[in-house]
């Protein structure tokens, strides 16, 4: 009886635990799944649909949109999601070199376009960001 009760009580935890770990994979793929949703409304006319810079209004562009799947291989192989994460949300006034900002500053324009999402938006950028790193190349 001990034996079976034993067996019982440790494929409880092992149910238990292997739900912990697919709830959080879920949550991350929603998240990726949602970043992608956002880029392809937001991002992609200037960045394109696959993320590298060639987005149908990018040739109206003074300066080319950046090709985003190159993000981690510009920092050394690693994916800098807070840097990311403050340039979307504020743009980056410390890069004089890039001239007028021609990309929107997405912060308050989510907040703008968003206004009957219950999700902050700082949850978005975030997704956005998540989904970036996920489009990475695999060295």
């Amino acid at each position: 009886m001990r034996t079976h009760l034993l067996g019982f009580v440790v494929g409880i935890a092992l149910v238990a635990a292997a739900s912990t770990i697919a709830g959080a994979q879920s949550a991350t793929v929603r998240n990726e799944m949602e970043g992608r949703d956002l880029f392809r409304t937001f991002c992609s006319s200037c960045h394109g649909p696959d993320a590298r810079g060639n987005g149908p209004v990018a040739s109206a562009l003074k300066r080319p949109p950046a090709d985003l799947t190159t993000i981690a291989k510009r920092n050394g192989g690693v994916f800098p999601r807070e840097r990311l994460i403050r340039y979307i949300t504020n743009g980056d006034p410390s890069t004089t070199a890039h001239g007028s900002k021609e990309m929107p500053v997405w912060g308050p324009n989510l907040t703008a376009l968003m206004p009957a999402s219950n999700k902050p938006v700082s949850d978005h950028i975030a997704n956005i960001a998540a989904y970036l790193e996920s489009i990475q190349p695999r060295e």
